[in-house]
């Protein structure tokens, strides 16, 4: 039993790693709020599956312990006593999962598929959790193929909810990830998978609103370089864009993009740095964009750099060009 917690929760850590890496990654277009939802996705995924399993999984800890080779044989004389009972290759496949015995497992739940037709929401779940674990963790393409027949099959399938979600959430899909996790919190989990979701709900919301930029409040911006900086820009640069009301002012608004110019930007109080100081609808600030050979915000000599005034709320786009060096 030791070893299967072992490897559920590397298992576990890797679902997460499969979620957080491709938000934590370096792009070039990555926000820090970006950076916090692939560090909640992490936690999300690492402390929602430990729930999820000790809660909905096919079993209980005694009923793991207890399905050694007794158990795995009752199961056996269940299908040997009704070869065509459904229920009872479920079960076995479920027991065979417990005692990490994946081939045979997958095999169960492939004779329960086949004897349902592929009409069965368990069968389908079974074969792609049994998929993940055989791939070391990783949610491949096909076992998310299996949990989206299932739930078709099933809505209220609590792995493939979860699953199918964590797979929409690492490709970016934040609606549907959003949905998956609100149908499970729905479904009334313990409380510390309700904390979980709601956590990760919060932060997806978050993001959301970042990607509707409030037309009271938001700046339009045209970035372009000038021509005589053309041939000068670092190699492995980052392009920033902030809005600030004022001189060494903290920024109202910022964000971080690629350093592809030209390009288009909207900058609103939904890019707010500062909880409760953000742009407000007509207000007059400056707006800078700065293409910077590190990584960091902070301006460094040598950078190239341009600014406008704007006034938040406008209709028309501001043309920025950057066409000048830091001191």
């Amino acid at each position: 039993m030791t070893a299967f917690v072992l490897w559920a929760t590397l298992c576990a850590l890797g679902a997460a790693l499969f979620v957080a890496l491709p938000l934590w990654r370096a792009r070039a277009d990555q926000s820090a709020p970006q950076v916090l939802l692939g560090a909640g996705a992490g936690v999300v995924v690492l402390v929602t599956a430990a729930a999820l399993y000790l809660n909905w999984g096919h079993g209980s800890w005694r009923a793991a312990n207890e399905t050694g080779g007794e158990g795995i044989a009752r199961l056996l004389a269940a299908t040997d006593a009704k070869p065509d009972d459904v229920q009872a290759w479920l079960e076995l496949g479920r027991g065979y999962m417990r005692i990490q015995q994946w081939p045979l497992a997958r095999r169960s739940f492939q004779h329960a598929d086949r004897l349902s037709q592929g009409r069965n929401a368990d069968a389908l779940g079974g074969l792609a959790e049994t998929a993940v674990f055989e791939n070391g963790g990783e949610l491949t393409e096909p076992a998310i193929q299996m949990f989206e027949r299932a739930l078709q099959l099933d809505p209220k399938l609590p792995a493939a909810l979860f699953y199918t979600g964590v797979a929409a959430l690492s490709a970016g899909h934040l609606e549907v990830a959003r949905a998956r996790f609100v149908a499970l919190r729905d479904m009334g989990p313990p409380p510390q998978v309700v904390a979980a979701l709601d956590k990760q709900i919060a932060a997806i919301d978050a993001d959301l609103a970042r990607a509707r930029p409030d037309p009271a409040t938001v700046i339009h911006l045209h970035l372009s370089l000038s021509p005589a900086f053309a041939t000068q820009v670092p190699a492995g640069a980052t392009l920033f864009a902030f809005a600030r009301s004022g001189e060494g002012s903290p920024p109202l608004a910022a964000k971080r993009l690629s350093a592809s110019l030209p390009q288009d930007v909207d900058l609103s109080a939904a890019d707010s740095m500062i909880a409760g100081r953000g742009l407000k609808p007509g207000q007059h600030v400056t707006v800078m964009a700065r293409l910077s050979a590190g990584a960091s915000p902070i301006a460094q000599s040598g950078d190239l750099q341009g600014s406008v005034t704007a006034v938040a709320g406008s209709k028309s786009p501001y043309q920025l060009v950057i066409d000048r060096r830091s001191p």
